[in-house]
């Protein structure tokens, strides 16, 4: 299915990817990572390790630092932060009123009559309608971070949702199984899966949904070949309870199980700290493209 953006007249900004900026730092990745388009700040997150190579204990948007290399970056003591925090949605900021978010969505959209599925228009995370109607599904998420692909989902001329895919979860075990994912392959093939992290239809019609989720699995592909330069070949998802994943269902995606309910913070007085804390338990769902 084709999904030509020109179709629709549409100005965005570019975001600036934060990749970029840790690599023009005075910090600089190894160059095997940077050459290669692994995710070195996954990596060293998860192992705790700094990038000058020792150990790492200071944690800021998604790496860890040893207190010299955390000090020349930002130019603080990590001992002295104690209230300091952004708004915590990752550069989204959507609408700041509701008259708008609905002036914003009143605008009519000229599609092809022939088109019959609904059409995907590609938008940066920063777009306002994608951002307010995000952040109001997910009241209390930090935002996105890593990769990404964010579409506004138009039907019969109106914006009638969104549906969205990032950079998955570092290790889950029933990911892991069902992408062949282990511990010597695992930062080439967390680069082969996105997780549908958003999906969120606001004006229902006869099998929208449906028809949604198809278009999304088709366009995607394409999409982050074009972006990344990578070969996308799974799609995850998790649906919170009591939702059971239907629309997945119904799609072909395979039910992987359930998540053990825990997950990090780093909010709080020092917004560098990070812990573990319980969460509810979710469905996982799998699909490949």
């Amino acid at each position: 299915m084709n999904n030509k953006n020109a179709d629709i007249s549409v100005t965005t900004a570019q975001s600036i990817s934060s990749r970029k900026e840790w690599c023009n730092s005075s910090i600089s990745a190894p160059n095997i990572y940077a050459s290669k388009g692994k995710h070195y700040g996954s990596i060293a997150k998860r192992k705790g390790i700094c990038e000058c190579g020792k150990k790492g204990k200071y944690g800021y948007w998604g790496k860890y630092y040893c207190k010299e290399c955390f000090i020349k970056r930002l130019g603080k003591n990590p001992e002295d932060i104690t209230e300091e925090s952004g708004n915590g949605s990752s550069g989204m900021i959507g609408f700041k009123t509701e008259l708008e978010l609905k002036q914003a969505l009143s605008q009519i959209y000229m599609i092809s009559e022939s088109y019959k599925y609904p059409y995907l228009l590609q938008v940066p995370k920063g777009n306002k309608i994608f951002a307010s109607l995000y952040l109001t599904h997910y009241p209390n998420s930090k935002g996105i971070v890593g990769r990404s692909l964010n579409y506004l989902v138009i039907w019969k001329g109106k914006i009638v949702g969104i549906i969205g895919a990032s950079s998955p979860p570092y290790s889950v075990k029933a990911i892991d199984d069902y992408c062949g994912i282990t511990k010597e392959n695992r930062e080439d093939k967390l680069l082969e899966v996105l997780n549908n992290d958003v999906f969120r239809i606001i004006k229902s019609d006869k099998n929208l949904a449906t028809m949604t989720l198809k278009s999304f699995r088709k366009i995607i592909k394409n999409d982050y070949k074009k972006k990344y330069g990578t070969e996308l070949k799974v799609l995850i998802t998790f649906v919170e309870p009591p939702r059971n994943g239907n629309i997945y269902k119904a799609d072909n995606w395979k039910y992987l199980g359930m998540t053990k309910g825990y997950g990090t913070t780093r909010r709080g007085k020092r917004w560098f700290d990070r812990k573990w804390i319980k969460k509810e338990p979710k469905h996982i769902y799998g699909r490949y493209i």
